[in-house]
């Protein structure tokens, strides 16, 4: 029973060790919450962590409805969801790092523009690949998420970076990014259901001891 505490507890602090490690920096910058650094208002960023959160509900969401489909299994779904779940770990990784505006381009010189495209055509591939799957699905609320999210890419792109342009464009990605948590915890909900009602209208097969101890 202690083993999945041991395994967690050992990977967080094994992470920790290697990034104080890894950085010769002052350790509070490492370790608190950047606004406490800073001495920024608590509120400083709230948005994007919010933001952050459900990016990390919609995966969690996805991967266990992944999980479910395959214990049902319906691989169709299962693979669709848990490609689902790769796409917005890999969109909650870019978010919460600033992989494509800041990481990637300074510490490799991919330029934002590449990275982008890169996201762009994985969603492409997956909603190709799975549109059965999704056709399925509540796909208007997908749709509720991706129309946004590329309107505050296109603001990112061709704005000036201040004043309203940075308000739209961090309102589009917020409300798209709440629609594809929701699609998922949506998703997550009808399958287990589907799950549920399916197992109660099995029947029940008697208990023979016998067939047990032989």
């Amino acid at each position: 029973m202690l083993m999945p505490l041991i395994a967690v507890w050992g990977l967080g602090a094994l992470t920790i060790a290697a990034i104080l490690a890894t950085y010769s920096l002052d350790d509070t910058q490492l370790l608190l919450d950047p606004t406490s650094v800073a001495g920024l208002p608590w509120y400083t960023g709230l948005v994007s962590n919010l933001g952050v959160l459900a990016w990390t509900l919609g995966t969690v969401a996805a991967a266990g409805a992944a999980h479910v489909a395959h214990l049902a299994g319906r691989d169709a779904a299962a693979s669709f969801l848990r490609q689902g779940a790769l796409l917005a770990a890999l969109l909650t990784l870019d978010d919460l790092f600033r992989l494509h505006s800041s990481a990637l381009p300074k510490l490799f010189g991919v330029p934002k523009l590449v990275v982008l495209a890169v996201y762009a055509l994985l969603g492409v591939a997956w909603v190709v690949v799975h549109h059965r799957e999704i056709l399925r699905t509540r796909w208007v609320v997908l749709v509720g998420a991706v129309a946004p999210i590329g309107l505050s890419v296109l603001f990112d792109l061709l704005g000036t970076g201040s004043g309203n342009w940075i308000v739209i464009e961090d309102t589009a990605k917020f409300l798209g990014v709440l629609a594809w948590a929701s699609y998922f915890v949506l998703t997550a909900r009808d399958i287990a259901s589907s799950v549920i009602r399916e197992l109660l209208h099995q029947p029940v097969v008697p208990f023979d001891q016998d067939a047990v101890n032989a």
